[in-house]
Protein backbone atom coordinates (compact mmCIF):
# COMPACT_ATOMS: atom_id res chain seq x y z
CA UNK A 1 0.00 0.00 0.00
CA UNK A 2 1.14 3.29 -1.13
CA UNK A 3 2.54 5.41 2.26
CA UNK A 4 0.01 7.84 3.03
CA UNK A 5 2.59 9.66 5.31
CA UNK A 6 3.74 12.74 3.92
CA UNK A 7 7.19 13.29 6.39
CA UNK A 8 9.18 10.98 4.04
CA UNK A 9 9.61 14.14 2.27
CA UNK A 10 11.92 14.75 4.85
CA UNK A 11 14.00 12.00 4.65
CA UNK A 12 17.72 13.05 3.56
CA UNK A 13 20.85 10.68 2.95
CA UNK A 14 23.07 10.24 6.45
CA UNK A 15 25.83 8.34 7.14
CA UNK A 16 26.14 5.02 8.80
CA UNK A 17 24.10 4.75 11.83
CA UNK A 18 26.68 4.50 15.20
CA UNK A 19 27.14 1.58 16.70
CA UNK A 20 25.90 2.73 19.86
CA UNK A 21 23.47 4.89 21.55
CA UNK A 22 26.10 8.44 22.50
CA UNK A 23 23.16 10.07 24.70
CA UNK A 24 23.47 6.04 26.96
CA UNK A 25 27.47 6.36 26.77
CA UNK A 26 27.18 10.00 28.07
CA UNK A 27 25.02 9.28 30.63
CA UNK A 28 26.42 5.86 31.49
CA UNK A 29 23.65 4.01 30.55
CA UNK A 30 22.84 1.43 28.54
CA UNK A 31 20.46 0.16 25.17
CA UNK A 32 18.55 -2.67 23.99
CA UNK A 33 18.41 -1.63 19.84
CA UNK A 34 19.22 1.19 18.13
CA UNK A 35 17.63 3.58 15.86
CA UNK A 36 18.66 6.59 13.24
CA UNK A 37 16.87 9.42 12.64
CA UNK A 38 16.52 10.12 8.73
CA UNK A 39 15.86 14.09 9.40
CA UNK A 40 19.07 14.50 10.79
CA UNK A 41 21.08 11.26 11.16
CA UNK A 42 21.42 11.08 15.04
CA UNK A 43 21.27 7.59 16.78
CA UNK A 44 19.79 7.02 19.75
CA UNK A 45 18.51 3.89 21.45
CA UNK A 46 15.03 2.35 21.14
CA UNK A 47 11.99 2.59 23.08
CA UNK A 48 12.43 -1.40 25.27
CA UNK A 49 15.39 0.63 26.34
CA UNK A 50 15.73 2.71 29.60
CA UNK A 51 16.01 6.29 28.28
CA UNK A 52 14.43 5.89 24.82
CA UNK A 53 16.61 8.52 23.49
CA UNK A 54 15.14 8.12 19.75
CA UNK A 55 11.51 8.54 20.56
CA UNK A 56 13.04 11.38 22.72
CA UNK A 57 14.51 13.06 20.11
CA UNK A 58 11.22 13.22 18.35
CA UNK A 59 9.54 14.71 20.95
CA UNK A 60 12.62 17.35 21.65
CA UNK A 61 13.12 18.11 17.60
CA UNK A 62 10.11 17.03 15.84
CA UNK A 63 11.97 14.98 13.73
CA UNK A 64 9.24 12.32 12.44
CA UNK A 65 11.12 9.59 10.36
CA UNK A 66 13.90 6.81 12.07
CA UNK A 67 15.21 3.86 10.50
CA UNK A 68 16.13 0.63 12.73
CA UNK A 69 19.69 0.54 12.90
CA UNK A 70 19.80 -3.22 13.81
CA UNK A 71 21.89 -5.05 10.98
CA UNK A 72 19.35 -6.97 8.86
CA UNK A 73 16.53 -4.87 9.58
CA UNK A 74 15.00 -2.09 6.87
CA UNK A 75 12.11 -0.80 8.27
CA UNK A 76 11.31 2.29 8.99
CA UNK A 77 9.28 4.00 10.99
CA UNK A 78 6.95 7.63 11.14
CA UNK A 79 6.13 8.63 14.82
CA UNK A 80 3.74 11.34 13.83
CA UNK A 81 1.57 8.87 11.71
CA UNK A 82 2.17 5.40 13.37
CA UNK A 83 3.27 3.81 10.55
CA UNK A 84 6.00 1.23 9.65
CA UNK A 85 7.28 1.91 5.66
CA UNK A 86 10.04 1.05 3.10
CA UNK A 87 11.37 2.77 0.29
CA UNK A 88 10.60 0.00 -2.77
CA UNK A 89 11.85 1.46 -6.87
CA UNK A 90 11.51 5.16 -5.27
CA UNK A 91 7.97 5.06 -3.90
CA UNK A 92 6.98 4.65 -0.04
CA UNK A 93 4.76 2.17 0.72
CA UNK A 94 3.23 1.24 4.53
CA UNK A 95 4.48 -1.95 6.01
CA UNK A 96 2.67 -4.42 8.73
CA UNK A 97 5.69 -5.61 10.13
CA UNK A 98 3.60 -8.17 12.33
CA UNK A 99 2.12 -9.71 9.09
CA UNK A 100 5.42 -9.97 7.75
CA UNK A 101 6.98 -11.62 10.66
CA UNK A 102 3.84 -13.83 10.84
CA UNK A 103 4.23 -15.17 7.15
CA UNK A 104 7.60 -16.06 7.58
CA UNK A 105 6.97 -17.77 10.91
CA UNK A 106 3.91 -19.64 9.00
CA UNK A 107 5.63 -20.62 6.38
CA UNK A 108 8.82 -22.59 8.17
CA UNK A 109 6.16 -23.90 9.92
CA UNK A 110 4.62 -25.19 7.16
CA UNK A 111 7.94 -26.53 5.44
CA UNK A 112 8.89 -28.25 8.61
CA UNK A 113 5.22 -30.10 9.46
CA UNK A 114 4.13 -30.47 5.05
CA UNK A 115 0.76 -27.78 6.60
CA UNK A 116 0.39 -25.22 8.72
CA UNK A 117 -2.32 -25.72 11.84
CA UNK A 118 -0.99 -23.86 14.69
CA UNK A 119 -2.45 -24.09 17.96
CA UNK A 120 -4.72 -21.31 18.71
CA UNK A 121 -2.22 -20.51 21.93
CA UNK A 122 1.14 -21.66 20.19
CA UNK A 123 4.35 -19.35 20.25
CA UNK A 124 7.55 -19.41 18.58
CA UNK A 125 10.65 -20.11 20.26
CA UNK A 126 11.32 -16.81 19.41
CA UNK A 127 8.55 -15.42 21.15
CA UNK A 128 5.94 -14.41 17.90
CA UNK A 129 2.74 -15.60 18.73
CA UNK A 130 1.67 -17.77 15.83
CA UNK A 131 -1.67 -18.81 17.15
CA UNK A 132 -2.92 -15.42 17.47
CA UNK A 133 -1.28 -14.12 14.72
CA UNK A 134 -3.34 -17.00 12.18
CA UNK A 135 -6.37 -16.51 14.32
CA UNK A 136 -6.06 -12.26 14.01
CA UNK A 137 -5.94 -12.46 9.92
CA UNK A 138 -8.72 -14.73 9.26
CA UNK A 139 -11.02 -12.44 11.55
CA UNK A 140 -10.22 -9.78 9.58
CA UNK A 141 -10.31 -12.01 6.09
CA UNK A 142 -14.39 -12.46 7.63
CA UNK A 143 -14.96 -9.12 8.18
CA UNK A 144 -14.27 -8.35 4.48
CA UNK A 145 -11.20 -6.20 5.55
CA UNK A 146 -8.17 -8.21 4.48
CA UNK A 147 -6.67 -7.03 1.24
CA UNK A 148 -6.40 -9.02 -2.17
CA UNK A 149 -2.77 -9.56 -1.73
CA UNK A 150 -2.44 -10.53 1.91
CA UNK A 151 -5.59 -12.91 0.99
CA UNK A 152 -3.51 -14.96 -1.27
CA UNK A 153 -0.12 -14.83 0.17
CA UNK A 154 -2.02 -16.78 3.34
CA UNK A 155 -3.43 -18.95 0.77
CA UNK A 156 -0.43 -19.69 -0.30
CA UNK A 157 0.90 -21.39 3.13
CA UNK A 158 0.55 -25.14 2.77
CA UNK A 159 -2.46 -25.73 4.89
CA UNK A 160 -3.76 -22.45 4.94
CA UNK A 161 -7.74 -22.39 5.60
CA UNK A 162 -9.66 -19.53 6.78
Amino acid sequence: MIATCHHTVRVIDVDPPMDVCPSCIEEGGWWKHLRQCLVCGKTGCCDESPNRHASGHYRSEGHEIIRSAEPGEDWIWCFADEVNLRKTDDVWEEVDLFFEAGMWFATQKAEAAGTFEPAPDEVTAEGFPLGEWAAAYRDVHASGELDAEKTAALEGIAGWHW
